[in-house]
């Protein structure tokens, strides 16, 4: 589902059922490994795969159309900066309080279920709110309500939705599943204007929330006919309270040193890449224009690489070293972000030329975000991977608007080129820094061999 402010991760083959961390006050990972259980022998994961997939897009296509009609809406009919800080704030607050929640209940309970649940929830909002359209009754109000439910339950799914991969994908196939889909939503993304502004004009808003409804319906009805491998709660969890349950997702994250670094890291570049997200419209209007085709461009420029990216990522398929993949990502991204500031110095830069720079910006970001998260699918333990994933969409959800508010002021009195810039110089600070600390977390996931010899070491000093 949408609602989500975000720039919306394979290792090598072993047969170890869990992280083993050789450093000083590392945590072993309980080897609970669903990705493990739903392999190519034992399970029909592609058919079934597809079928989840296929529902979920449907439903992004349905929500993106309404989210993008919402919007327009309300700046029409009202012409308010209140309104749309308003529905802003309905479309972002709900889902960052609800998602250590949500992260818990997809831990403690069938993920299947919490994804219908919450499609429901927001399909039956949408389709009252369309009832109410439909007989005149058209309240500002209940466009922020029907927004702040769809929110909520947007914050609701997409724990659920990036956990339960695990368990219908087997461990070699997580990279191409999570690519495709990824390419696919951005496909839909890229999309979801141009139809939402055909829709806006030829239907009354009743008719679009009720798009919604329909896709959504799609999406619970192909939750309904797969059969998912069955994720069982250990008894002892089960007796704790969701309270305690949340807290020990945030202990695990914090005590296992690698997941806390990439997560920590994954803030600070989020936080980093805030000024092109949030001033990307000031930045065009400033350098090249009011033409609203610049933006056009921009946009198109950006979920086109994405998407594009995400067809190269699942045709690769594999990355032996994921952390080092990330890194290099990471470090492309700082690098245009610099080129994009070095733009707004250089007379001859044309639009088109941004828009080069913005689609190779769009390539490069499925390579990190797709890395990240099969990362995080195939180490984190099944019983803390909600919480996990919660934790990083609230950390992808918050960081952004973080960063907006600190760099926004800044842009009326330093330039947003020089803000790129220092932004992008930051960026890799980081990665340069942080280069022998990821070297020693994940030396044992990617060089056994360093481990064996200083273990035979040890053994023969010993002897």
């Amino acid at each position: 589902m949408d609602d989500k402010q975000n720039i919306n991760s394979e290792i090598i083959n072993t047969s170890s059922a869990q992280i083993v961390n050789t450093t000083e006050g590392a945590v072993d990972a309980p080897s609970d490994r669903t990705a493990s259980s739903a392999t190519p022998d034992n399970y029909n994961w592609v058919k079934t795969s597809i079928i989840l997939f296929s529902g979920q897009l449907a439903s992004l296509l349905g929500s993106s159309l309404v989210q993008f009609a919402l919007i327009w809406y309300v700046t029409l009919r009202t012409n308010s900066g209140v309104a749309m800080t308003l529905i802003t704030l309905a479309g972002y607050v709900p889902q960052l309080l609800i998602a250590p929640l949500a992260g818990v209940w997809a831990d403690r309970y069938n993920r299947k279920w919490v994804m219908i649940i919450s499609d429901g929830a927001i399909a039956l909002a949408t389709g009252i709110v369309a009832i109410m359209f439909l007989i005149g009754y058209d309240a500002m109000w209940l466009i922020y309500i029907v927004t702040a439910i769809r929110s909520f339950g947007s914050g609701i799914h997409s724990p659920a939705i990036i956990s339960i991969v695990p368990q219908i994908v087997p461990r070699e196939g997580l990279v191409r599943a999570n690519a495709l889909y990824h390419g696919a939503s951005n496909i839909i993304q890229l999309a979801a204007p141009v139809l939402g502004g055909v829709v806006v004009t030829f239907m009354p808003m009743w008719q679009i929330f009720l798009i919604d409804v329909i896709t959504a319906s799609i999406a619970i009805s192909c939750l309904l006919i797969i059969q998912i491998p069955k994720y069982q709660v250990e008894a002892e969890e089960a007796k704790k309270s969701q309270w305690q349950e949340l807290l020990e997702g945030f202990r695990y994250v914090r005590s296992h040193k690698i997941v806390f670094a990439m997560l920590t890291v994954y803030t600070v570049f989020m936080i980093l890449i805030s000024p092109g997200a949030a001033l990307l419209p000031l930045y065009i209007r400033r350098n090249f224009g009011l033409d609203p085709f610049n933006i056009t461009i921009s946009q198109t420029a950006i979920f086109a690489g994405m998407a594009i990216g995400g067809i190269m990522v699942a045709k690769r398929g594999h990355f032996p070293n994921k952390v080092h993949t990330l890194r290099v990502a990471g470090g492309l991204i700082a690098l245009i972000i610099i080129s994009l500031g070095l733009l707004g110095y250089a007379g001859w830069a044309t639009i088109w030329i941004f828009g080069l720079i913005l689609f190779l910006f769009g390539l490069v970001v499925p390579f990190y975000m797709t890395n990240s998260t099969v990362f995080l699918q195939e180490e984190v333990p099944s019983k803390y991977q909600g919480r996990t994933f919660a934790l990083q969409y609230m950390v992808g959800s918050f960081a952004i608007p973080a960063g907006t508010i600190f760099f926004g002021p800044m842009a009326d009195v330093i330039s947003i080129q020089s803000l790129l810039i220092a932004a992008g110089v930051a960026q890799v600070l980081v990665i340069i820094l942080t280069r022998p600390m990821f070297h020693r977390l994940a030396s044992h996931l990617y060089y056994p061999e360093h481990d064996t010899f200083a273990s035979a070491a040890a053994d023969e000093t010993e002897g």
